[in-house]
């Protein structure tokens, strides 16, 4: 077991408003639990999030810390892994989560659990540095190629863009009018968007050098970890420490009443060896939107483009994570 006192110099940056305001709480069980076993409160330090992009900036100023503990859901971890990859890798700290949101897709790749009381900080102690890949996705609002991807952000689970987007983002004011979390909150959000927003989204799509797929998309998953929407299975081999983007993608044209069951099979990977969903391995990936305003998101986030090209950028951040378990 690795002792905590190896993380250094700690910078926590914590979102209060996660799991419903509950994060606070869950910070200042981090704070006494850290003071505990480093016998030192001057050796880290909390700053909570105010604003959207502000663990960004955080983590962006943080060149002088060793590890950042990203405190919140799957949205403040994603903001703060792009401030980490604004610093140079000389000086980029090491990542660590304190998964409390409602996904938890990131930390569930990296086998750690939701903190809801004190015991679940133990985790921290069992972890151990590790390189992971992250996706770097470029995007621009035109679609022609000679445009410049001028807008860069990073994946560290997820880049998606369809009627999965659509669910993820509409689970924002789902969770605030229902109070739900979790997977059940993901697929009550699915039966909305398939019951009310149910369509393709036409688009052009492709991997490495091959050829452009002309493509009535339904959704489309470009993974970094097996999970998306709080644990639906969508890519279930993908794997990010092995230099490769797993890309999932389901086509029409197919009937609500059918595409509703194979959404849902989803939960446990059953999807795969459907007729319309079709799984990739690339280390490239350029899409192309013939218009504005489809659903798309990345790590949750809401993000418009009309061209985007995601790459891997392998071993390219270390995370805290825990020993993986032989099998």
């Amino acid at each position: 077991m690795q002792p905590l006192t190896s993380f250094g110099r700690t910078l926590v940056i914590a979102n209060p408003a996660a799991r419903a305001g509950t994060a606070r709480q869950v910070a200042e069980r981090l704070e006494r639990f850290l003071t505990l076993y480093l016998h030192d409160a001057s050796s880290f330090i909390t700053r909570y999030t105010d604003r959207p992009g502000h663990a960004t900036e955080l983590a962006a100023d943080a060149a002088q810390f060793d590890t950042v503990l990203a405190l919140g859901g799957d949205g403040v971890i994603h903001e703060v892994a792009c401030g980490l990859m604004r610093l140079h890798d000389d000086v980029r700290p090491v990542l660590g989560v304190i998964p409390v949101g409602s996904g938890n897709d990131f930390a569930r790749t990296l086998g750690m659990h939701e903190v809801s009381c004190d015991a679940d900080l133990v985790q921290l102690l069992e972890t151990q540095p590790a390189h992971l890949d992250i996706g770097r996705v470029r995007t621009s609002s035109s679609p022609t190629a000679d445009a410049a991807l001028d807008e860069v952000t990073y994946a560290l689970e997820t880049f998606s863009f369809g009627l999965d987007a659509a669910i993820a983002l509409d689970t924002t004011e789902l969770r605030r009018t229902t109070g739900l979390t979790g997977m059940p909150l993901y697929t009550v959000s699915g039966l909305n968007v398939f019951g009310r927003r149910y369509r393709t989204y036409p688009a052009r799509i492709r991997l490495d050098d091959g050829p452009w797929l002309d493509l009535a998309t339904l959704l489309c998953a470009v993974q970094l970890g097996p999970t998306y929407g709080s644990g639906y299975l969508i890519t279930p081999d993908a794997d990010p420490t092995d230099g490769m983007l797993d890309i999932c993608y389901a086509t029409g044209p197919i009937a609500r009443v059918q595409a509703l069951p194979v959404f849902l099979s989803a939960r446990n990977g059953n999807h795969v060896g459907n007729p319309h969903v079709h799984l990739a391995r690339a280390r490239r990936a350029e899409i192309v939107l013939p218009e504005d305003g489809y659903p798309a998101q990345v790590d949750g986030e809401k993000l418009a483009f009309r061209r985007a090209v995601i790459e891997v950028a392998p071993a390219a951040l270390t995370v805290l994570k825990p020993p993986t378990k032989p099998a």
